[in-house]
């Protein structure tokens, strides 16, 4: 008998069969890793371009039909990534799946594209080797190549913080992805470690290469600030993982004392009955890239107390932007920030709120470390890295 998991997965493959079948677009369609992020990458530059050799430039089909379905998280580092690859003289990017029909459930892609289509695909356009930037990829072994960025193993680690059916479906993929793919693109060496703890993967076939932060956060905001200072910042999805009650706890703590800083939250609602009181919240929901440079900018600070952060893109984002970063000691948020935040205990509302005083108290220097810092994961660094990786296969 089938488990629940294998009826849902075929169930809803069979139930929306017709909304795939015969779409062109589908059918035809470091040593160290335990060293800091931006040491990990940045010590191996500058590649040199294939084009400057005389060679021709590296087909890679790219897998972007995350993008059809969210704007962060993995969505956001495909397109950037993709965006600074084309810049690239050695990469010529051959992208899949932009044109899958909207009204195709990303369940059923899961259940059709990776297992059965995406290599076909990349095959299909003469593809050297085929990259999936997120963590759903093929699950065997096969031809082209295989690159696979992996963000977080939070599905394993963390598994009742996520909604269910991608905690049903990566706890039963993630080890077959990791086992078929022939490089593993960790954005953190927290990452890495955990793919060798938990999965099982050969130090060899992992590459750390971190995230990268847009340009546009380097410079001064485009737009108006869309609230009134002062205030601290929190920008996440909010679900269980990214820990806001005990930040809403500590911000209480700072009220309580005489702080006069309000507390505002960007981010998409998320799941598992996680709410925050309106009344003592500011809750701004989803923001343009141009407002959220704006807020970073203005804020007192940025707070991101996650229980687990596979690398923690709204720290550097922040960095860049001038704004003090206030980040819990957990998962990738220690190595990523290095010295440039204060680091605190996500499990204690009183050590936030005592970081939280901190960060303000040290502004100035948390500014100027943090935007040194935020230099290391400018995009263009990180394409040179991940062409890197693809050099070593095509």
């Amino acid at each position: 008998m089938r488990d629940a998991f294998s009826r849902v997965f075929l169930d809803e493959a069979m139930l929306s069969a017709n909304d795939v079948r015969g779409h062109p677009a589908i059918l035809d369609a470091s040593a160290n890793h335990h060293a800091a992020v931006p040491d990990s990458f940045v010590q191996d530059l500058p590649f040199p371009s294939l084009a400057a050799t005389g060679e021709s430039p590296m087909r890679i089909a790219f897998d972007l039909w995350p993008t059809r379905y969210a704007r962060g998280g993995s969505a956001r580092y495909a397109t950037e990534l993709v965006a600074a690859l084309r810049d690239r003289s050695d990469v010529d990017v051959l992208p899949l799946g932009e044109g899958v029909p909207a009204r195709v459930p990303p369940k059923v892609m899961d259940a059709i594209w990776y297992p059965f289509l995406a290599r076909r695909e990349a095959r299909r356009v003469c593809a050297d080797l085929l990259h999936c930037p997120s963590n759903r990829a093929p699950l065997r072994r096969g031809s082209p190549p295989l690159v696979v960025t992996i963000h977080d193993l939070v599905s394993l680690r963390f598994p009742e913080t996520m909604a269910a059916w991608n905690r049903a479906y990566l706890r039963r993929t993630l080890p077959r992805v990791a086992a078929a793919a022939d490089r593993l693109i960790a954005v953190s060496a927290d990452t890495a470690d955990d793919l060798e703890r938990l999965l099982r993967v050969p130090h060899a076939r992992i590459r750390v290469v971190p995230n990268g932060v847009q340009d546009r956060f380097f410079g001064a905001p485009s737009v108006p600030m869309p609230v009134t200072t002062p205030y601290l910042l929190f920008v996440g999805t909010i679900e269980p993982r990214k820990n806001l009650p005990r930040l809403v706890e500590a911000f209480q703590l700072l009220r309580k004392a005489g702080r006069a800083e309000r507390l505002v939250v960007v981010g998409a609602p998320g799941w598992n009955d996680v709410r925050v009181d309106s009344t003592s919240v500011e809750l701004l929901g989803r923001v343009s890239d141009e407002t959220l440079h704006a807020l970073y900018a203005a804020a007192s600070c940025l707070v991101i107390p996650s229980l687990h952060e596979g690398f923690g893109v709204p720290a550097v984002e922040a960095m860049a932007a001038g704004c003090p970063v206030v980040a819990a000691r957990a998962g990738a948020l220690p190595e990523v920030c290095g010295d440039a935040a204060v680091m605190v205990d996500p499990l204690d509302p009183r050590s936030i709120a005592d970081g939280i005083e901190r960060a303000i108290g040290d502004a100035d220097a948390l500014r100027a470390r943090g935007r040194v810092r935020a230099e290391s994961f400018r995009w263009p660094h990180v394409a040179a890295s991940v062409a890197a990786v693809y050099r070593e296969l095509a």
